[in-house]
């Protein structure tokens, strides 16, 4: 038995040295019928180069690789690759309020502009950031409203504070056909308000007011209740649909003939990388130029950096103008309120890029949009981004020297 088992056992090794010996054979007859090792193929005797008249090295069908040959060591080596497949183009869709391009079509949504509180203690504000057109005008006393303007509320964003409107507000907010948020209004305002038929989201009045408005507890604490009313775009939203206004839909009026790119202004054009709006004693405006960002900062109070209490962004445009619109005093008003010239015509500013020309603006009723041309009666392009526009009693530019309005190069 154990003869049987030593001789199965010799004759399995005896086998495999004899497959190892003719796979050795197969080798070396492979080497010399192809040149491999010390045998080369169209050079003279004793010269190692290799040959340059090679054929080039096919595909290898099915593998999804390209393979190539070693002479070195008669390796077959598979280098791998990665198909590349092109990226599905975004679509993209021009926005009517600052010219640029979005993912979203933002004309199918209606424009909101919301009233905002600019008094010193009410800041800094609430959403201010977001504002693709901010305006801003006297009220009594000196002191100035803001109206924030955008088509991109849509959440849990917050805006506030939120003020009363004046009736010059109302007709600003018609330039541009949007859905008006505010906390009140005067007398003026309110007749306004009703004679247009606009859709107005009040967050005093409304019995629905607080389906989206809310006090905010510490700027309740710290300033005072009527510093205090706040709105999120959600809350916008609800209120429109209790009062059965529209906030979508086919939104198609833009608000300026904007360019493709960066411009800057083409008539009689002067530098303008500081300008300074002196409103009053204690609101004194600087948009201040940066060539690096092509934009301009904007501060108030003198130095203050402009800033949105939820991001601590200071608030930056790529455009900025400037309205000269007759202001006076609303006789018999007891809270001292004025009245602003908002239609018709007047002069004005527009700056971009540190440059500013003169520009004429026109309105032809409280319901039509604002038509900004240069006195040569050419429209004038703007920049794609965001705009400030300032609207500026027209006597103080009579009188640069006492209330300090400059546009020049700082």
């Amino acid at each position: 038995m154990r003869k049987a088992k030593l001789l199965i056992r010799l004759t399995a090794i005896a086998a495999a040295l004899i497959i190892m010996l003719a796979a050795f054979a197969g080798c070396a007859l492979t080497d010399f019928l192809f040149g491999q090792g010390d045998q080369t193929t169209g050079t003279s005797s004793g010269d190692s180069s290799p040959s340059s008249d090679t054929d080039p090295v096919p595909d290898v069908p099915g593998t999804g690789a390209d393979v190539s040959s070693s002479a070195e060591t008669s390796e077959i080596v598979i280098i791998p690759y990665t198909t590349v497949t092109e990226p599905v183009p975004e679509i993209l869709y021009p926005d009517n309020l600052t010219g640029m391009s979005y993912p979203v079509d933002y004309t199918k949504k209606r424009p909101v502009s919301i009233v905002i509180d600019n008094l010193s203690t009410a800041t800094p504000q609430t959403g201010i950031s977001r504002a693709d057109i901010l305006i801003e005008c006297l009220a009594e006393g000196g002191i100035t409203r803001l109206l924030l303007i955008t088509n991109k509320y849509q959440s849990n964003e917050v805006y506030g504070p939120v003020r009363s409107t004046r009736d010059y507000i109302v007709s600003l907010s018609q330039a541009f056909g949007t859905l008006m948020v505010g906390g009140g209004f005067s007398p003026t305002g309110e007749q306004m308000i009703v004679e247009s038929t606009l859709d107005y989201i009040d967050g005093v009045h409304d019995k629905y007011a607080l389906s989206g408005f809310y006090r905010d507890p510490a700027r309740y604490k710290a300033s005072g209740y009527e510093h205090s009313l706040m709105i999120t775009g959600q809350g916008i939203i609800a209120l429109a649909g209790i009062n059965n206004y529209a906030v979508s839909g086919s939104f198609s009026r833009s608000a300026f003939k904007f360019a493709s790119e960066p411009v800057k202004p083409l008539y009689n054009t002067t530098v303008s990388e500081h300008i300074v709006l002196a409103y009053s004693e204690f609101q004194k405006v600087q948009m201040v130029y940066s060539r690096t960002e092509g934009v301009y900062y904007r501060y108030q109070f003198g130095t203050r950096p402009h800033l949105d209490a939820e991001t601590g962004e200071q608030l930056r445009f790529e455009n900025v103008l400037v309205l000269f619109a007759p202001h006076a005093s609303i006789p018999g008003d007891d809270a001292g309120r004025i009245s602003v010239g908002v239609t018709g015509t007047g002069t004005g500013y527009y700056a971009a890029g540190g440059m500013a020309s003169e520009i004429v603006w026109s309105r032809a009723d409280d319901s039509s949009p604002l038509v900004i041309k240069y006195p040569s009666g050419a429209e004038v392009t703007f920049c794609p981004g965001k705009t400030m526009i300032s609207v500026f009693p027209e006597e103080y530019n009579e009188v640069r020297s006492r209330f300090n309005i400059n546009l020049v190069s700082s």
